[in-house]
Order: C-alpha cells, then structure tokens, then sequence
C-alpha cells in the first residue's frame, strides 16, 4: 500500500501535468489564433505595434534582470571582500597575542630566575631544595598562564573567523533576496506590459469583421481548455481524496 508520502507526490505530479497541459492548449489557440490574424492585411499595422511592445516590455525586463544580476554580483563580491577582510584581521589579532604571550612568557620566566638566583645569594647556606620548589611553582604558574593565553587567542580567532563567515553568509542572502525581489518586479511589469498590449490587439482585431471571427472561434477554443482543465482538475482531486480515505481505513 502506498504511503502518505507517495500519495502527495504523486498527487503533485498529476495536477503540474494537468496545468501543464492547460498552458500547452493555450498556447496552441493563441498560436492559432495569431497564425489566422496576422495573415490578414487589415490587422498589420495592429501587430506591428502589439511587436513593439512585446519587445519594448522583454527589453526592460532583460535591462531589469541585467542590473540585478549586477547588483548581486557586486554585492556577493562586497561579502566575500568582507570575509576575507575579517578573517586576515583574525589572524593578524591571533598572531599579535601570541608573539604577546610569548614574550610575557619570556618576561616572567627571567623574572622567575633572577628571583632563584637572588635567593640563593641571600641565603648561601640554605638548602637549595626550596628555592627550586619555590622556582618550579613559579614556572608552572607562569606556564599555565601561557596556554590560557594561547587557548583564549585561539578562542578569540575562531570567533571572529565564525563572524566573518556569518557575516559574509548574511549579507550574501540579502543580497538574493534583493535579486529575487528585483527579478519579480521586472517579471511582474513585463506580464503587465504584455497584458495591456495583448488586450489593445484584441480590441483592434474586434474591429475587423474577418478578424472578429477567429477571435470568436478563439474564445470557444479558450472556453474548452479551461473548461477539460477544470475537469481533469476536478477528477484528480476526488482521486486524491479517495486515497487519502483509504489511507485513513
């Protein structure tokens, strides 16, 4: 028995088949529907102008498109420039604590054994067992002091390396969202372009008595795709309804 999951793809599948379906027929009447019109003398001048706006519309949804795909581009560039930027100010601030905790290190230890060496001056006849001791502790102080410094540099490093890398991934999806918004805003104006040029031809080619006829015969063929789209629609759905219920018993 098929499973919730397939049930819904398959269901999916169907109705994008259908609506594909839907867009080939109208495409094929309009093709028809242009094919008779424009043979005919009258409607020349109609498609000549409906032409140039067609044109004039993908022309600035192109120049849209174009300075979007630019804008991202720069704007990618500007974030990948700032990830690198701030990785190479990580490691130049890692370094710089290092070569610090180095030379502290440095500082402390010789500091540590001018205090061993001056002990024993002080005190020649005192064992030297707890100068050493004493010595010994102050190094391991001073050690452990070095790693937590190590380890806190390299903490601060990884840091700021997952800022620049969060920085960069943000700014990045700004970046597409900003193209996408772009994209459909030109998309948007071009459909409107087209729509109120499709609409100026129909109402011109109504206008001649030879065109008028086809555009009847256009609208009937329109009506039956709509009409054989709603049904293949209709008879899915109660087919996915179906199997939803039998998955339910």
């Amino acid at each position: 028995m098929a499973t919730l999951s397939e049930v819904t793809l398959a269901h999916s599948q169907r109705i994008s088949a259908i609506t594909k379906t839907r867009e080939e027929g109208f495409r094929r009447v309009n093709a028809e529907r242009d094919n008779l019109t424009r043979a005919m003398p009258a409607a020349a001048s109609l498609y000549e102008k409906f032409d140039e706006q067609i044109a004039d519309a993908r022309s600035r949804q192109v120049a849209t498109d174009e300075k979007a795909e630019a804008s991202r581009a720069s704007a990618l560039q500007s974030a990948a420039d700032g990830r690198s930027s701030g990785v190479d100010v990580a490691h130049r601030r890692r370094t710089d604590a290092d070569l610090a905790a180095f030379a502290q290190k440095k500082k402390a230890e010789d500091a540590a054994e001018r205090k061993f060496l001056d002990a024993l001056a002080a005190n020649p006849n005192k064992p030297i067992g707890d100068a050493q001791k004493a010595r010994a502790a102050e190094l391991e102080r001073i050690k452990q002091e070095f790693n937590d410094a190590l380890k806190a540099a390299q903490d601060r490093f990884r840091a700021d390396v997952d800022a620049a890398l969060i920085e960069e991934r943000k700014d990045a999806r700004d970046a597409e969202r900003a193209f996408q918004d772009a994209a459909r805003i030109g998309e948007s104006s071009s459909r409107a372009a087209c729509s109120t040029a499709e609409q100026a031809l129909l109402k011109g080619l109504s206008l001649i008595p030879d065109a008028a006829v086809v555009l009847e015969q256009w609208r009937k063929a329109t009506a039956r795709v709509i009409a054989d789209f709603r049904r293949a629609e209709d008879d899915e759905m109660a087919r996915f309804h179906d199997e939803m219920q039998q998955l339910r018993t």
